[in-house]
């Protein structure tokens, strides 16, 4: 899989839970006004992903993770945390996605 590919894939990830949440609506109420963001060659950049995923701004990134290069951001899903790693280059794509049992705990930031 290229990193294009794993990138929209974990976009992607996402939406399933949204999408369950909406199927509970009542078909008697207005749906809420659509907003749709383009992924411009199915990168995921981080002004997407802040306005489009709720998360918590981390201090830091795991050990490994060159924070001169990088900044992570995390999220809390399927019982896994989940780390995503932007670069701190051009637009600021989306890089990596480091997922951890909860059940071991965290990693150090």
């Amino acid at each position: 899989m290229n990193a294009s590919a794993f990138t929209l894939a974990c976009a992607l990830a996402f939406l399933p839970a949204g999408l369950a949440h909406a199927s509970n609506v009542e078909t008697k109420r207005a749906l809420p006004r659509v907003e749709t963001v383009s992924l411009d060659d199915a990168r995921m950049t981080y002004e997407i992903y802040e306005t489009s995923i709720e998360h918590a701004d981390l201090p830091g990134c795991p050990e490994g993770i060159d924070t001169g290069r990088h900044f992570c951001r995390l999220t809390l899903a399927a019982e896994r945390a989940h780390v995503f790693v932007f670069s701190l280059d051009g637009d600021q794509p989306l890089v990596a996605v480091h997922s951890y049992d909860l059940d071991a705990g965290l990693p150090g930031f």
